[in-house]
């Protein structure tokens, strides 16, 4: 924990000391957006990489892109700990301080303060939680997927199709293994369940497990005393692996599916092979693929000589959000002209524009008045494959792009008004 601590911490210093020492080298005009998230506490390991994106890409910018709109880009962040009162705080400052673009995270915080954001109506968000009562109803927050009870219903669909019922002579049967918090219950969202048993397919157990796992056995044993054939659930990159490697290890046969693909989950699992048939659902691009942003997050990877945990879907949602971010500023300032009349209203206007949109080919999204995620994702799943003669086990795409059910509540569906 102290060696995390300090890791964390040095992370901090990294992030400050450019935008110090850039602060007082150039006279040129800046424009600084604004990062609300957990970067430390029970999620920090997941948020604390793209921290490190942002401000890799930040760097990139100003370096290779005359920064967005010709300004000098910096970043003003809060760690809110995964605590609402210091979130809460952490907004205030934030808000303060005029950002018209800001960057979160962390379902129960941004949970909490939608109704803030959409009443104030002070900033545009890019948020990475898709989750119920974030993105939806449409307002200021839009997310960087597709929205999360959306993804397991194409996992459904994708499950259902596959499935021999005549062979099994049965519905296949799904257990859920997810956090007792707002992130992990976006898979026990009703419309969700719902779907779920109007497709064919039987919730047979749900099991509440902590973000990082010591016992890994209690909760398989459950789902496969109750017959489930798979484990779905909200799992980030540090909470999959225990329950891959136990399940390899016991020869259990039990198959998991996960929303947020991460190469990270393939990479410490032990051995790779226990990764093996995972399934995730997703709209951003593999960290193998010869597109022009993948290839400079590669790069970048190894001049900077990033840790292996930097170089998940984390990191990567750094610079997808800095490239938005960069358009979405640009485009609206040819649109309306002048600095003072870019306003978040102006910048909500223009990102619902974009409708389908790929970004510097790190993800596809979709937006419009009432769509807030990503409308098509892509099925993909953990294989051994063959790369210039050599094996590898990676994520590669199980099927070409589909469009998302949607299972948002009716009552959220209508846009907020601006």
């Amino acid at each position: 924990m102290k060696r995390h601590s300090r890791w964390i911490a040095l992370v901090f210093v990294a992030v400050a000391l450019p935008l110090i020492f850039s602060a007082g080298a150039s006279a040129k005009e800046k424009f600084g957006i604004a990062f609300l998230g957990d970067l430390t506490g029970p999620v920090g390991f997941w948020n604390a990489p793209r921290l490190v994106g942002i401000q890799d890409s930040i760097e990139y910018l100003n370096q290779t892109q005359n920064g967005i709109a010709g300004r000098e880009v910096y970043l003003d962040w809060v760690d809110t700990q995964s605590k609402i009162d210091m979130a809460t705080s952490g907004y205030e400052r934030l808000k303060a301080k005029g950002y018209p673009v800001w960057h979160t995270c962390g379902t129960g915080e941004q949970q909490m303060l939608k109704v803030r954001y959409e009443d104030d109506k002070s900033q545009i968000l890019y948020t990475c939680s898709a989750s119920p009562g974030v993105i939806y109803p449409p307002g200021y927050v839009f997310g960087t997927m597709a929205y999360y009870p959306d993804e397991f219903g194409v996992f459904i669909d994708w499950l259902v199709k596959n499935w021999d019922f005549k062979k099994m002579g049965r519905k296949p049967r799904i257990a859920v293994l997810t956090y007792p918090s707002g992130l992990g219950k976006v898979v026990l969202a009703d419309e969700l369940l719902n779907y779920a048993k109007e497709k064919g397919a039987e919730i047979v157990e749900t099991v509440f497990i902590p973000f990082v796992t010591v016992d890994a056995a209690t909760p398989l044993m459950k789902a496969k005393k109750a017959g489930a054939d798979w484990c779905i659930g909200m799992w980030m990159y540090q909470t999959i692996p225990p329950y891959l490697n136990e399940n390899y290890k016991q020869k259990l046969g039990l198959k998991f599916a996960i929303a947020q693909v991460e190469d990270v989950m393939i990479t410490t699992s032990n051995p790779r092979e226990a990764a093996i048939g995972m399934v995730g659902v997703s709209n951003w691009t593999m960290s193998w693929e010869n597109t022009e942003g993948m290839k400079i997050i590669r790069e970048t990877w190894e001049k900077k000589n990033r840790r292996p945990e930097d170089r998940g879907a984390s990191y990567i949602l750094g610079w997808m959000n800095m490239w938005m971010t960069k358009m979405v500023v640009e485009e609206t300032l040819k649109k309306v002209g002048t600095w003072d009349k870019l306003t978040p209203m102006e910048l909500r206007k223009t990102t619902e524009g974009w409708g389908k949109v790929d970004i510097k080919g790190l993800g596809r999204l979709d937006y419009g008045k009432t769509q807030r995620g990503s409308g098509e994702v892509r099925v993909c799943e953990v294989r051994k494959v063959k790369v210039n003669g050599k094996e590898e086990i990676r994520w590669e795409y199980a099927t070409d792009w589909i469009k998302a059910p949607s299972l948002v509540p009716k009552k959220w569906q209508e846009a907020l008004p601006y």
